[in-house]
């Protein structure tokens, strides 16, 4: 308000001048003049606070602009973050289920293998020595076809986590611009 003030001001005191000027005077043709000079200073200034108010609206729009400009960035900037960090920690979970998962099955199979290995060997000193090595045979095949799948499991994922999680090179989520926004 106080962009006004001044500019109010300067009115009232033309004015006040205008009007002490001509109240001594009866001439009809002076007033005539003094209130056509002041309504010419009356739209004058009218014109000049529309002015000042159409740019005061520019810089506070401007201004708002940069604001939500600077607040969507920071939206954007935080969801990236979180979208990664929840990447990873369901990624760390995964891992971590899965290795519990990966020993409690080497557990069992270890005790299943030490079972067939008994038996087998059991089999051979009760003379029974065909079906001893027929079983111990079969409990080496199915550890061997265990341990080939363990190792094709390791060599994926280990592929899988080159391409899931970069170390900073590369954004885990790219960001890209909405549709229409030019900022």
């Amino acid at each position: 308000m106080l962009k006004y003030l001044s500019g109010i001001l300067i009115i009232q005191a033309a004015t006040v001048a205008m009007t002490l000027a001509v109240i001594k005077s009866a001439d009809r043709e002076l007033w005539l003049a003094v209130l056509l000079l002041a309504l010419i200073i009356s739209l004058v200034t009218a014109f000049w606070f529309a002015s000042i108010a159409s740019h005061a609206k520019k810089d506070a729009l401007a201004h708002a602009k940069d604001e939500f400009s600077k607040e969507r960035e920071k939206l954007r900037v935080n969801a990236e973050r979180q979208k990664t960090s929840l990447i990873r920690k369901s990624h760390e979970e995964i891992r971590k289920e899965t290795n519990r998962a990966h020993a409690r099955s080497s557990f069992k199979l270890g005790a299943g293998f030490i079972g067939i290995v008994a038996a087998g060997s059991l089999m051979i000193f009760s003379q029974l020595i065909t079906l001893g090595l027929l079983t111990l045979a079969v409990g080496g095949g199915a550890l061997g076809g265990y341990l080939m799948r363990v190792r094709q499991e390791v060599v994926s994922r280990q592929k899988k986590q080159a391409f899931a999680i970069r170390d900073g090179r590369k954004p885990v989520i790219e960001v890209q611009p909405v549709k229409g926004d030019s900022s």
